[in-house]
């Protein structure tokens, strides 16, 4: 029967799987050599697998076959004829409320000894403003798509889209995951794909700009010379020029494969008056030109915890290691960064964790070693929203 063979082939993957490389890359890879698997097999095995992962650490010890009808149960709506195959009595429940489906699920056999908490078993590790048990629900409901509009493209891309999605002011769409975005825009020109929680850095960039609280006593005169100390995927240099037009931007990163897809990214924006340079910024100190910048950006390498509600392979297999790894490249590079901040200059501290020693800590290590006065400093939380979750402090010199 299709059904035995789906969860079959399930079971085979997480068997397989080790974490070594993304799921999604992983997945691509073992459809590609399983052509007889049709679309429907493949989106079916998707949801199975992801399902499995997003449960985290919870009931860890049931078998993989019975995990994986959990996982469909918990986080999915919607579930299929599958789950009506192997589990029929659970079926009436698939639309319920989540809160309402989990009471269901811990009174069965399989879920006796499942815990909401064990998804991230990490409590103690927590920035103090995350609510762990709001948290530890967010993994069963994959986060939504969210684009940035970009100044200009207002009116066309909310009339593109026809009441597609829902419109957040002053510039946010919010999409189910699946919108095919490139069928619609040029990501990049009209619009950026980015994170509803990474949007808000603007808050922090352009105190003001997005009624966040806390930021206050900011120069009045906007920058003309950015750094993005960590560029990555450059999402964020685009959100300040977009803020700043006219911007002089300074990116850099350790990877020379960065620097090159900056350069499409930035082609595509319509930035050009920018400049890039390689560093590891964790052993070397940065080029006299770039602590001179008005406004810099350090949004540091770290665990990525909080964005795993997208890939919750990564909170399936973390080593808990890792945060002091982090946290100690995140010390280095500050080191070479903090102390060298231009006086009436501002840095913006960010990261994509939920881990104290990441955010908090990291923090008091900047006001300690260098003449930097914190403005503030937050968690963005995203899990309440279907969205990440970050964390950014403004300092100012």
């Amino acid at each position: 029967m299709i059904f035995d063979n789906q969860l079959r082939y399930a079971t085979q993957i997480i068997e397989s799987y080790k974490g070594e490389e993304p799921l999604h890359v992983w997945l691509k890879d073992y459809f590609r050599l399983n052509k007889q698997m049709g679309s429907r097999d493949r989106k079916t095995l998707s949801t199975l697998v992801y399902g499995f992962y997003r449960l985290g650490h919870a009931a860890r010890s049931l078998a993989i076959k019975d995990r994986l009808l959990a996982g469909l149960l918990l986080c999915n709506d919607q579930p299929g004829e599958l789950l009506t195959y192997f589990k029929p009595h659970w079926t009436e429940k698939a639309a319920a409320p989540l809160p309402e489906k989990l009471d269901f699920f811990q009174r069965q056999p399989e879920g006796a000894g499942f815990r909401l908490t064990d998804i991230f078993p990490w409590k103690d590790e927590l920035s103090a403003a995350i609510d762990h048990e709001a948290f530890c629900l967010s993994f069963l409901r994959q986060p939504d798509l969210f684009l940035r509009i970009r100044p200009g493209y207002e009116n066309m891309v909310r009339e593109k889209l026809g009441g597609v999605g829902q419109f957040e002011p002053p510039s946010t769409i919010r999409l189910p995951n699946g919108f095919k975005v490139e069928d619609y825009f040029t990501p990049d020109k009209e619009v950026v794909i980015q994170d509803y929680s990474s949007q808000r850095i603007a808050g922090y960039l352009q105190p003001g700009a997005m009624d966040q609280p806390g930021v206050k006593d900011q120069p009045a005169k906007p920058p003309h010379f950015f750094w993005d100390a960590c560029a990555a995927s450059g999402g964020k240099s685009i959100l300040a020029y977009d803020l700043f037009p006219g911007l002089d931007i300074l990116v850099s990163d350790i990877r020379e494969s960065i620097i090159h897809n900056l350069k499409a990214r930035f082609q595509t924006a319509g930035i050009k008056k920018y400049h890039s340079f390689l560093a590891d910024l964790s052993k070397q100190p940065p080029p006299a030109s770039a602590v001179n910048a008005e406004l810099i950006l350090a949004d540091v390498p770290c665990t990525g915890s909080g964005t795993w509600g997208r890939t919750p392979e990564e909170l399936y297999f973390f080593d808990p290691a890792a945060i002091d790894r982090y946290s100690s490249l995140q010390k280095r590079i500050m080191a070479g960064i903090g102390p060298h901040v231009a006086p009436d200059a501002s840095l913006v501290y960010c990261t994509c964790s939920v881990f104290k020693r990441e955010n908090e800590e990291i923090i008091a290590y900047i006001r300690d070693t260098s003449r930097l006065r914190i403005q503030t400093a937050d968690n963005l939380t995203g899990y309440n929203q279907r969205a990440d979750t970050l964390f950014a402090a403004r300092f100012h010199r």
